[in-house]
């Protein structure tokens, strides 16, 4: 898939812009799970992961053809989440609920208490500095290994454990306070 993609690139950035749709259609959802799960909230993941293409699109000529495209874009994506953060201080937002849960669906009860514990999940993880919150969100959210969320923070692999490591444990310790476990 790596030389596939490489080609594709080339022939985007030899004039066949169309090709760029084929790099879209490959890693559109990736990109939006990323962002949704950097900020829980849908309608902001959708138009920042638009924004991440235009980016990418924008910077392609800067692609070195060293790492995987995927790295090079989720990279971008990080970035423009903690960017987008940063500009709207959602770290100081904390009470507003994730928009995708809808306290009034089932009535049974475990399903209400699943449901509680996903917010304050939500909202322990988006109280994390961004350094811990992206390790996080890479490994248990999009499943991606150490080496690969080192290829994407551009980051020593020791250093992906050390941040993962340092960042459950002070979700674990926020958790604990709200009596999650």
């Amino acid at each position: 898939m790596k030389n596939e993609e490489f080609e594709i690139i080339r022939r985007i950035l030899g004039g066949e812009t169309q090709e760029y749709k084929k790099l879209v259609h490959n890693y559109q959802a990736a990109v939006y799970n990323v962002l949704y799960q950097m900020l829980h909230q849908h309608t902001e993941a959708e138009e920042l992961a638009q924004d991440v293409f235009v980016k990418a699109y924008e910077k392609l000529a800067t692609f070195n053809f060293q790492s995987r495209f995927f790295s090079w874009i989720f990279r971008i994506a990080i970035n423009t989440a903690i960017t987008h953060q940063k500009k709207a201080q959602r770290f100081l937002q904390l009470e507003r609920l994730p928009e995708d849960i809808d306290h009034n669906a089932g009535n049974n009860e475990q399903q209400m208490m699943d449901k509680e514990r996903d917010v304050i999940l939500k909202k322990a993880i988006l109280r994390l500095k961004e350094t811990y919150r992206a390790v996080i969100v890479l490994h248990y959210f999009e499943q991606l290994s150490y080496a690969e969320i080192a290829e994407v923070l551009e980051l020593p692999e020791k250093k992906v454990k050390s941040r993962l490591y340092d960042g459950r444990k002070l979700l674990k310790s926020m958790l604990e306070k709200q009596d999650f476990f």
